[in-house]
């Protein structure tokens, strides 16, 4: 596929990888939230020339950041730093005051763009479970969670993702 993807041409291939039902890609539109792959609220963040298109998948996850505190603080810092020196996304904060995980890099292919939302749902479903989870459990490190374990669990959550679909995608999307 060439990179002078019109917008429509774009979300409509998407659309028709996710699997998603004739009109679907209307669903995708900049901005608009809309279910992603595992149950998570997403958006695409949208950027277009006229000639290309590139998207930044947005994942929200259902916490507001201001639900945070304590040990939770120090665990949600440790997977910003995972998740930024892993895979090149940010956890930040959506318009909405939620927890939110977004690439640093623009996506320019939609197959590229579909996988970065597998992959975005991993990683939130991931912490998610960390916030939640682990920091119920008293464990000796404290708050700390380390790198390698936080990048072993999102690695066979999204493996685990990729092989209850059948899809034989490359396992990491590219980002431009």
């Amino acid at each position: 596929m060439n990179t002078t993807t019109t917008s429509n041409e774009f979300l409509s291939e998407m659309s028709l990888l996710m699997g998603l039902p004739q009109g679907g890609a209307t669903a995708l539109q900049d901005s608009s939230a809309f279910w992603g792959p595992g149950g998570l609220l997403c958006r695409l963040q949208m950027q277009h020339d006229g000639a290309s298109t590139a998207v930044r998948p947005q994942v929200l996850l259902p916490m507001l950041a201001r639900e945070l505190a304590g040990l939770r603080v120090e665990q949600m810092m440790a997977m910003q730093q995972a998740v930024m020196l892993e895979y090149g996304w940010m956890l930040g904060l959506s318009s909405e005051g939620m927890l939110q995980l977004s690439p640093l890099k623009w996506i320019e292919q939609p197959s590229d763009a579909v996988a970065a939302l597998d992959l975005g749902h991993a990683v939130g479903m991931q912490a998610l479970e960390t916030l939640f989870v682990d920091g119920d459990e008293e464990t000796d490190d404290g708050a700390e969670l380390g790198f390698d374990r936080f990048k072993e669990s999102v690695d066979d959550e999204f493996d685990a993702l990729l092989a209850d679909t059948g899809d034989k995608r490359a396992p990491r999307p590219t980002l431009h």
